[in-house]
Order: structure tokens, then sequence, then C-alpha cells
């Protein structure tokens, strides 16, 4: 779980701005105790207007993990990263995540430019006291840089210098791990890259696959597969099941003889296209007069996103991962995302939920209203350009006026400014 994360001089982000997980008091459903007296909240929220840079707090945490993860084989390849802010682009990106793996705590901080990183630190506490797991420094084009390995890794001399002879200056010295084949002393390093591996996910997940393919893959699982029939039917979808099919496909004569007659084409290609069933999805609905199969094409796209969103929801209560959602609301109609949200809150464990957000009127919900450490607000400097990030609760506001009214009439800021709808052509 992340307990707090900083960036500065990333996309829009020119000074540093920062979000924490840390809440100030214990709640059964909506934050994990993981360390004696440490709560972390499990859910947060990030609310702003359009190009505000809401998402771009999303992808700062995932490009964060991704160095800690993604080696380099090639020197000439740049740092895993997205570019600096614009009007600070000659100086270096600066990252810090403090989080919990396996219940230890780790901080993480990094420097870097695109092609090299200047220097990262990594401490954690293996016992309660912080300790150094490793610290690196660039020393130039064509050197290897200076790293430092903390004496309670206990790691052995050569493990060390394979490390350093492996870690090339555009990756950090914990991604080398996937690199190179190691004695059993590199275990510590092992179990915080496996643990980044299976718990942190990308922004809008890691897989990319279209709904026939997850349909299909959920068909496989019978744990998961009751959970999408559960969760569908508790949707008010009129839908109970779903099965994938395969279709034969309808080719014209003209159309056969056009693809045959292709020189470029193998006579496996062809085949392929001429012989391969099209595959879909048909979705069981069912009503007082009978129960009736409807092919994925004919559902409304609010449905198959809901059906998409449920793969994450999925791991969070059955796992302990991280979800950066860009948008998550989008779609969906304002109670099922609400009731989404409440099934993550009160059946997860140690699970987080960090999603962009355009609904309003989540912030008339006594829940946040509670709880307005769950909520950043994100707004655009108009001087600079920049984007800014508040916290719910820094803002004074008593505790019986609500977030959504505040936010409304624009005491929270990260509102448009749009001005006059009487449009004048002859402006200059």
């Amino acid at each position: 779980m992340i307990r707090d994360f900083w960036v500065e001089n990333y996309l829009s982000i020119r000074e540093r701005q920062g979000i924490d997980f840390v809440a100030k008091s214990g709640n059964e459903f909506l934050n994990v105790e993981i360390a004696p007296g440490v709560f972390l909240n499990k859910l947060g929220i990030l609310y702003g207007a359009n190009a505000s840079g809401k998402s771009n707090m999303l992808f700062a945490i995932q490009n964060i993990f991704s160095i800690l993860y993604e080696s380099r084989n090639d020197i000439n390849e740049e740092v895993s990263s997205a570019p600096p802010f614009e009007l600070t682009k000659e100086q270096p990106i600066k990252m810090h995540v403090s989080f919990y793996a396996d219940s230890i705590r780790y901080d993480y901080d990094v420097e870097y430019y695109k092609d090299h990183i200047e220097k990262e630190v990594l401490n954690y506490y293996p016992n309660g006291s912080k300790a150094l797991f490793y610290e690196r420094m660039y020393k130039g084009n064509g050197f290897q840089a200076d790293i430092k390995f903390g004496d309670s890794l206990k790691l052995k001399a050569r493990t060390q210098d394979t490390l350093r002879d492996n870690t090339l200056n555009n990756h950090s010295v914990l991604s080398t791990y996937r690199k190179v084949s190691m004695k059993e002393d590199v275990q510590p390093l092992a179990s915080l890259f496996r643990w980044i591996e299976q718990h942190v996910h990308e922004v809008d997940g890691d897989e990319r696959t279209n709904i026939i393919e997850e349909l299909k893959d959920v068909c496989k699982d019978s744990k998961r597969r009751k959970f999408y029939q559960l969760m569908l039917r508790k949707a008010d979808l009129n839908i109970t099941d779903f099965r994938p099919i395969s279709i034969s496909k309808k080719i014209s004569d003209e159309m056969r003889k056009r693809i045959l007659e292709i020189p470029s084409l193998s006579e496996t290609a062809k085949r392929e296209i001429l012989e391969s069933p099209e595959e879909d999805i048909l979705f069981l609905n069912s009503s007082k007069e009978g129960v009736f199969e409807i092919s994925r094409h004919l559902q409304s796209m609010g449905t198959i996103q809901y059906i998409k969103e449920l793969r994450f929801l999925y791991d969070l209560i059955t796992g302990y991962h991280i979800y950066l959602l860009d948008e998550l609301d989008e779609d969906l109609h304002y109670d099922l995302l609400l009731y989404y949200l409440n099934v993550f809150i009160y059946n997860s464990e140690q699970s987080q939920l960090l999603f962009t957000s355009q609904e309003t009127s989540l912030l008339a919900e006594e829940l946040l209203n509670e709880h307005r450490d769950l909520v950043w607000f994100v707004e655009k400097d108009h001087d600079t350009a920049s984007s800014q990030y508040s916290r719910g609760d820094t803002f004074g506001l008593h505790k019986n006026l609500s977030l959504y009214n505040s936010y409304k009439i624009g005491k929270l800021g990260a509102k448009p400014e749009l001005g006059s709808p009487f449009i004048d052509f002859e402006i200059e």
C-alpha cells in the first residue's frame, strides 16, 4: 500500500505536488492498520477540470514504480518516463514514494534526466527501524554508477559486484534483478521486485485485452465467473449470465474470390481469413416472460464499461492490489458507480484504489464529507500552467458544509473558468 507520494517537474506538474493515504484515525472499512498505529486509506479520488492534470498524478505514480521494475539492456534507451514540465525541461524530474510491501515499509527517492538516473536512494524498515537498502550516484556518461548496499541486506561481495556490473545508468538498481541470475542472498531484492510485479498496476490496468478475450478467461475460472454473474445481477442490467461463442464468417462469393487472388497473401493467411470463425459473447437476459440471449454488439456502452471495470474490482477484493483508474465514472450511472465503490470499501483488505472523476455528485455523499482526506482537488495555475493538488481536509471548511456545495460555488477551486456563453466573432 502507498503511504505517500510526491513529484516535481513532470508533465503538467512543475513545483512539488503530492498526495498521501495516511488517515488521522482508524476506520473499520476505509483504512488499514498497516503497522502499529499507522492507518492507510484504501480509497483516493482526484477531482478537477479537463486538462487540470488529474491523470498526470496517476501516471507519475505508475512511473516511479516502472523505474523500480523495468530494466534496460541498451544504454541508449531512455529512462522509463513521460516528459518533464516544458518550462523547466533542462532540470531533472524528482519523485518520492513511501509504501508497504509484505508489511515492510520502503522509502524510495529518485532524481533523473531522460537519459540517466542522477541518483536514487531506497531505504526500508525491516524491523521497524530505518535501514539502507541501496543508494546510487551517477558518475558520468560511460562510467559505472557508484552503488552502495545496506549491511542489513547481507549481500555477498560477489552478488554486489554482479548488480553493479549490470546496472546501466538508465534504470534502477532494483530492476537489475530481472536481467541476471543470482544466488539465494539476493532474496531481499527478489521479494520487493516480485511484490511490485504482482501488486502494482499501470494506469487503467496492465492488459489491454478486448472484452471477448477477457470474458473467455473469466469462464475458465469458476470463482471469478461467479463474481461476474453476481455483480451483473446486482447491477440491475437484466443480465444473469454470459457465454462465448464462435460464428462462421459470412463472406460473399465475390469477396472470397478477391481474397484468394491476392498474391501477397500466403495460403495459410488466406485460410485464416476465410475459415477462422468470428468470436462473440452472448449475454443471457431475464424477464418475467422468459429468458433470451443478446449479442455483445447490442449492449449499451455503459454495460460494456461496467463489465470491463469488474476485472479491477475482483482483484481489489480478492487480493492486495494498487489500481490507478482514469475516469472510473465514465459511462456509468451514478448509483452504479457508488455501488462499485461500496463493494470495494466493504470487501477489500489491503488494496488501494486511486481514480480521477468528473462525477461531482459523489462530493455530496456522507462518506466523503466525513472523510475529506480521501479527496484531492486539482487546479491549473493560470500564471505557470502547472497543476496544483489540494486535499479535501485542508480548506478549513466547517464540518456542516458539504464538499459538493463548496465545490459548486468555487470555494475549492478545481473548476473551469468558462466565461460568457455569448460569442463575439469580431474579437481580435
